[in-house]
């Protein structure tokens, strides 16, 4: 098989790393020729629209795909119907399936199953304990039958989403996540204007919180962590982001107060050169994101050991992890990174050399050659007996079928074994095209590019 046309299945409401991870992919595959569509809710297409130049870009359509509450065969019935529009528009060879959660795709996942449409499928976060209510025998089915290279960002992740979702012992791989590098800003400069925007002395000490406001980031955590913290050292927590726990945390701060809410839509990577250290007291955590761009900025990490359980047995060399339910803990190891010549200087030089040794490259190659092995022919499978929510007709949309595809001309990915362990070498007939510009797209140098992976690699940290 060639694969000429990629889809982008974004089920998710908002924008986030397995997101951004996949457009990323998208980018690489397009300069490899590859033409691209991404399917997503109406809210993260105007959003791409603004990412994309208008000419030499994916194809963007706006389909009700995103999970919502309520009864679930409903929201099932319209996510594979949304599905099957998106087939039918794109006509795509393979599809990326950013899945934000693991219950969050089941509609999608039963159609893509029926049709047998080969998936490259990115899983960030699993959640520990019981399988969620949202698992069921619909869910599980239908991840078994999917033809599917599954990737999550760490072992740990793999394991969880291997046990919840019932898929069998090495289905799922991890391939470590690079955040992107963004060139250092001007750290003195960004210390005067965080401090100012705070109403601080420029010598206060500023611990920075970045996420999502919720529980499962140890939002809720951040009022007396914050209070021990400035009862050590006279300084805030600030916290740049949004999420439901945003009101109660607005009610918590103000001004005099040692929690400082700086709302959504602040440049992270400013904050963070302004900032004394970075706090990260989740309690579920995907690819450590915030690690890599605090240690490429040289900043110190206080972190939950949940929160960097994708580090492995390295995590307490390269960060402070500490318990985030024992606040006082929490305000000791942060004041310790204020401390000259303390162990936290050790760490920021670990950490700094270990993503250093990144080379973003190197696991956009290896999620290349995933795409590569769901080239090869399809195995012989029994008829998925897809449920009743995704045998429903697709309901035709005049945005299905955009002007972007019409014509469009197909470069193709040859694989020349059929194999799907196949060493053998891959060969472009397509001319080489950039990839579309923006942040969420990356070029990757054809030459680098290795044959399909041979298995699964499960690695517990980072390389």
């Amino acid at each position: 098989m060639r694969i000429g046309r990629l889809l982008v299945i974004l089920p998710g409401d908002e924008f986030g790393t397995p997101e951004a991870q996949a457009l990323r992919i998208l980018g690489a595959a397009a300069a490899l020729g590859v033409a691209g569509t991404v399917a997503a809710e109406a809210g993260l297409i105007a959003g791409l629209r603004q990412a994309f130049p208008a000419e030499g870009g994916p194809a963007l359509l706006d389909l009700p795909l995103a999970w919502r509450r309520g009864p679930q065969d409903e929201v099932r019935r319209g996510q594979a119907r949304a599905t099957r529009a998106a087939l039918a528009a794109a006509r795509p060879d393979a599809v990326i399936l950013a899945l934000p959660w693991p219950d969050r795709a089941v509609g999608a996942m039963a159609v893509l199953a029926e049709t047998r449409t080969p998936c490259l499928v990115l899983a960030h976060l699993a959640p520990r304990g019981a399988r969620p209510a949202g698992i069921d025998a619909a869910a599980l089915q239908a991840a078994a039958a999917l033809q599917a290279e599954w990737i999550t960002p760490s072992a740990a992740t793999a394991e969880r989403l291997g046990r919840l979702l019932g898929l069998g012992e090495g289905r799922v791989s991890t391939i470590p996540l690079d955040a992107e590098r963004p060139s250092a800003p001007d750290r003195e400069a960004c210390r005067e204007a965080l401090r100012e925007r705070l109403g601080l002395g420029p010598s206060a000490p500023v611990a920075l919180f970045l996420g999502r406001l919720d529980a499962a980031r140890g939002a809720d955590r951040l009022p007396a962590i914050a209070e021990a913290f400035a009862a050590r050292t006279g300084g805030v927590v600030a916290c740049g982001g949004e999420g439901i726990l945003e009101a109660a945390l607005r009610d918590a701060s103000g001004e005099g107060n040692a929690l400082c809410l700086l709302g959504p839509g602040q440049e992270g990577a400013s904050l963070l050169a302004g900032a004394d250290m970075l706090l990260i007291p989740s309690r579920l955590e995907g690819p450590p994101v915030g690690f890599l761009h605090a240690a490429r900025l040289r900043v110190p990490v206080v972190a939950s050991p949940e929160a960097l359980e994708a580090l492995g047995e390295d995590a307490p060399r390269l960060a402070a992890v500490v318990d985030a339910e024992d606040p006082e803990a929490v305000a000791e190891a942060l004041a310790a990174c204020l401390e000259p010549g303390g162990p936290a200087g050790e760490r920021v030089e670990a950490a700094w050399q270990q993503v250093e040794a990144l080379d973003p490259a190197v696991a956009m190659a290896r999620l290349i050659g995933r795409l590569r092995r769901l080239a090869a022919p399809l195995p012989e499978a029994p008829p998925f007996a897809a449920p009743a929510f995704a045998r429903e007709a697709v309901q035709e949309r005049p945005e299905a079928r955009p002007d972007a595809l019409a014509g469009r001309e197909e470069a193709e990915l040859k694989t020349e074994d059929t194999g799907p362990g196949s060493d053998a070498p891959v060969t472009e007939t397509a001319l080489h095209k950039a990839s579309p510009e923006g942040p969420t797209s990356q070029a990757t140098n054809p030459s680098t590019l290795p044959p399909p992976d041979k298995g699964p690699i499960d690695e517990a940290r980072l390389p």
